[in-house]
């Protein structure tokens, strides 16, 4: 067994596919050496884009690929090496992706599709740490969080941090509309650093404010949008 799935030593990434095209691959590639980095583990080989695509053209052209990175070799808790090995799995999804591409993000924003639904707070903070900005193996937290949404019928989940600031949605990053003025959770919150908010950050940086926002804050927004790596953007208010 690899120290992956022994101790979550490691991180992952889930790359949507649209007709053989990666759209986000860049921003991906951005938090892998991100990742990387914060987990302290040094590849032997290169982690490219064409590393990514050969692995891609394996599968279908329309899907999720998923791609576990984690520390190689033996040891306990302190590792022998710190080398990367990962593998990988696919699964094929016909759900739309949408992401905004003209020039004002607001009016983009108001054409993205529409899934409301029952919006709840988890009652237990998220801790912020860096290897929690990227996709760690070690998701405990997420997953007894979304017991938690799953319980109590909900059908988005927001958290915060210990000082009860938003930082995400349990498996969205988080955009807020009042106006024309768009507004998300503050980086340093510690939320994922998403790639589709990567992408609107590059793309809309100037069009976008960050700020201190907490649950009770969301009311005085029109609208709350999520963002997600897989789909896109969409409006849940």
């Amino acid at each position: 067994m690899n120290r992956g799935f022994l101790y979550g030593d490691g991180f992952f990434e889930s790359i949507r596919i649209v007709d053989g095209n990666m759209p986000l691959l860049t921003f991906h590639l951005e938090r892998i050496y991100d990742a990387l980095e914060i987990y302290q583990i040094y590849p032997n080989f290169d982690v490219s884009e064409e590393f990514i695509q050969g692995i891609a053209e394996t599968y279908e052209p329309n899907g999720i690929l998923r791609i576990n990175f984690f520390r190689d070799g033996e040891g306990r808790y302190t590792p022998e090496s710190n080398g990367l090995a990962f593998d990988h799995s696919f699964r094929l999804t016909e759900d739309e992706f949408n992401l905004p591409t003209g020039l004002d993000l607001a009016s983009e924003l108001d054409r993205m599709p529409i899934l409301k639904g029952k919006i709840g707070l988890y009652p237990k903070s998220k801790p912020n740490e860096d290897w929690l900005t990227v996709k760690s193996l070690s998701s405990i937290y997420y997953v007894i969080a979304s017991n938690f949404k799953k319980m109590n019928k909900l059908d988005y989940l927001f958290l915060a941090n210990a000082q009860k600031e938003l930082c995400e949605e349990v498996s969205s990053n988080i955009f807020l509309k009042k106006g024309e003025e768009i507004t998300i959770p503050k980086l340093s919150a510690g939320g994922v650093n998403g790639v589709t908010q990567r992408y609107l950050m590059e793309t809309y940086g100037f069009q976008i404010k960050e700020q201190s926002i907490t649950y009770d804050d969301l009311d005085s927004f029109e609208h709350v949008f999520l963002s997600r790596g897989t789909v896109g953007v969409f409006r849940i208010k």
